[in-house]
């Protein structure tokens, strides 16, 4: 696992395993090191049109590419290795998440975050 990452939990999927510059289908819930869930106000992802919130924000499902560009480098570097139908825990290091400036109004500058990323599907280019 990539320096600043801990895996909290890894339930291996039965699919095949993820490959960078690949598209997927994502479900991905968030907490600040305390505990405070992550609540998302609108939908963000590759692909925004089929990109929804559940559990009134707290959960985030929608289409990314894996590449650091549609990704923070916490998760990118974090679902590596990962299969489709799994799902990973994480705990991600200031500096691999959002970083000193932080998501106003939902994620305070140099916060530790823990993420629940699940891999969904694979979706076509």
């Amino acid at each position: 696992m990539h320096a600043g990452i801990k895996l909290l939990d890894d339930q291996i999927g039965s699919g095949p395993v993820i490959a960078r510059q690949h598209s997927y289908r994502i479900r991905v819930r968030m907490w600040l090191n305390k505990g405070t869930p992550i609540r998302w106000d609108r939908p963000w992802g590759g692909d925004i049109t089929h990109a929804s919130l559940e559990d009134d924000g707290h959960t985030l499902v929608t289409n990314v590419r894996l590449d650091r560009v549609f990704l923070i480098n916490g998760l990118f570097y974090g679902m590596e290795g990962m299969r489709i139908g799994g799902t990973r825990k994480l705990k991600i290091s200031p500096h691999l998440a959002y970083g000193e400036r932080g998501v106003p109004d939902v994620v305070p500058p140099n916060a530790v975050l823990i993420a629940e990323i699940a891999v969904l599907e694979e979706r076509p280019e």
